[in-house]
């Protein structure tokens, strides 16, 4: 019997270039890991650059298609600040150091791109979440009153930061 392959970050494609296979992926992944829906049209009108901190975490089995099981979605904001539009992984892949590896990837990223700071929004109800970020120097910055379609939100800001 063949051992299955880890799961594997790599550098994803804009989501308006998604193909429709994909993008009904990502759009499974944020329902059954978040309770967001989003359409289509959604997904493919994310302003998310192609660009090293554009991340996908696929998954395939021998002779299978790959399978998207998690993504890092973040954009250039304003001055020197990046923010994370999307940072999701399938429960099954969660505490494995797969969300580490893709923060610390995409923090390199955006620092030899010059970015300072990062910035995202993250459910109040989501408190590991919110720990992984405080861990990385993020601190809550607002409260997002109806900014998600099941709850209320914070917005997060601070350094960019590597964590082990």
């Amino acid at each position: 019997m063949r051992a299955v392959p880890p799961p594997v970050w790599n550098q994803g494609i804009e989501p308006k270039n998604m193909s429709s296979a994909a993008c009904h992926q990502v759009r499974t992944l944020f329902l059954n890991e978040t309770g967001e829906r989003y359409s289509d049209i959604t997904v493919r009108h994310l302003p998310i650059p192609n660009w090293e901190g554009n991340l996908i975490l696929t998954d395939s089995t021998p002779n299978a298609e790959s399978h998207i099981i998690g993504l890092l979605w973040a954009t250039p904001f304003k001055d020197d600040i990046v923010r994370v539009a999307a940072f999701v992984i399938h429960s099954e892949q969660q505490g494995k150091g797969l969300g580490a590896e893709a923060w610390n990837r995409f923090v390199d990223a955006a620092l030899k791109e010059g970015y300072k700071q990062v910035q995202l929004e993250v459910k109040a109800s989501n408190i590991r979440a919110q720990r992984f970020y405080e861990r990385r120097g993020m601190t809550v910055r607002k409260h997002l009153e109806g900014y998600y379609q099941s709850g209320m939100g914070y917005m997060m800001r601070g350094p960019l930061l590597h964590y082990s």
